[in-house]
């Protein structure tokens, strides 16, 4: 006998939106629902907006189990936060986690959730995410010092894995990157802007390093435009990169003329060089101004506030769930991606500048 109970389920399940309902609503086909809803970047955007609209609309919720009996799709992305091999988690570049909190956003607004792995000596690491049917797709967010786990990527990526990458060394991956070379120009324009002519360049290993290579290359143009000669300072090869910016301190310490200001290329090396000249009674900004260049929580938190190139962290996370279902597209002379938009970046002026 039919309880009251099973005929309202019948009912729901007789009323349950389907997705030719969805395609019929947002005036497309059903097939371009279905990859619309899986974030496939064949789908323009405007698409993938309307087919998401419209099943917000209707209430619509793809079978999970259905999807992946049908495409093989597991609904999860793979992301490696990557040490260098003796770096301790928690000395991690703060933006990095900054970078996976956008791309956890990114991927549930495709109905998708992340597998977080951590990753740095040659024992721990592995790609092997899709074969293990764990996910559709791998991530890659980590220092450029690894570089022979990039190495391992690189292959992996060869062998066949959907896999982008933020901050590696190089070009061998498919990799999403901020406008670097904008960026190197920003803060030096805002120094020379603010009277500085002495103005330093620390950015330990950029020529191993592309985003680091790009920044430094936007400051030289910018002193070559004004007629200021460039001054750089190196700092020792350890993992650490706010011992880096301490021992790069060291250096600008012994420079003379004396510098009045440091365009760091990271947040990390920027807290590091305030906190080695603020040892040495250096006034943070009356005597040299400091800028930096990623943007993350921490630049809010030193002392003086961090002036820093902040990168755009919500287009990141989008841009890498993106180029995980698209192919990867063609790089220029300059190692950057071309007919794509660059990570958006911005000047935030604080105490430090």
């Amino acid at each position: 006998m039919q309880t009251e109970f099973d005929e309202e389920r019948t009912s729901e399940r007789a009323h349950r939106p389907t997705s030719f309902d969805v395609a019929s609503l947002a005036q497309v086909s059903q097939s371009t629902v279905s990859r619309a809803l899986r974030g496939d970047a064949s789908i323009t955007a405007e698409t993938r907006d309307r087919v998401a609209r419209a099943a917000a609309e209707l209430g619509y919720r793809p079978d999970s189990r259905a999807v992946r009996l049908r495409g093989g799709a597991v609904g999860t992305v793979a992301v490696v936060l990557l040490t260098s091999s003796e770096l301790e988690r928690r000395a991690l570049n703060p933006f990095y986690f900054d970078i996976l909190g956008a791309v956890e956003a990114a991927a549930a607004r495709r109905g998708m959730g992340i597998l977080l792995s951590y990753q740095s000596t040659p024992d721990s690491l592995r790609s092997d995410f899709e074969q293990r049917r764990e996910a559709d797709g791998l991530i890659v967010i980590g220092t450029a010092a690894n570089r022979a786990a990039w190495d391992y990527f690189a292959r992996a990526r060869q062998a066949g894995s959907n896999l982008v990458a933020w901050g590696a060394p190089d070009d061998s991956l498919p990799i999403v990157r901020a406008d670097n070379h904008a960026a190197g120009v920003l803060a030096v324009e805002h120094l020379i802007a603010a009277g500085r002519r002495r103005i330093a360049f620390a950015g330990p290993g950029w020529e191993a390093h592309q985003a680091f290579r790009l920044r430094r290359q936007g400051y030289l143009d910018v002193l070559a435009k004004h007629g200021l000669t460039p001054i750089e300072v190196t700092a020792p090869p350890i993992d650490d990169r706010h011992a880096q910016g301490e021992a790069a301190a060291a250096q600008l310490l012994a420079i003379s003329p004396a510098i009045d200001a440091v365009f760091a290329a990271s947040d990390t090396l920027a807290s590091g060089i305030m906190r080695g000249l603020q040892e040495a009674n250096v006034r943070i900004p009356a005597d040299v101004a400091i800028v930096g260049f990623d943007g993350g929580f921490g630049a809010r938190q030193s002392t003086p506030a961090l002036t820093t190139i902040e990168q755009d962290v919500a287009s990141a996370g989008e841009m890498l769930v993106e180029a995980l279902f698209g192919p990867a597209e063609p790089m220029d002379s300059t190692g950057d991606r071309t007919g794509k938009a660059f990570v958006p970046v911005q000047l935030v002026v604080r105490g430090s500048s």
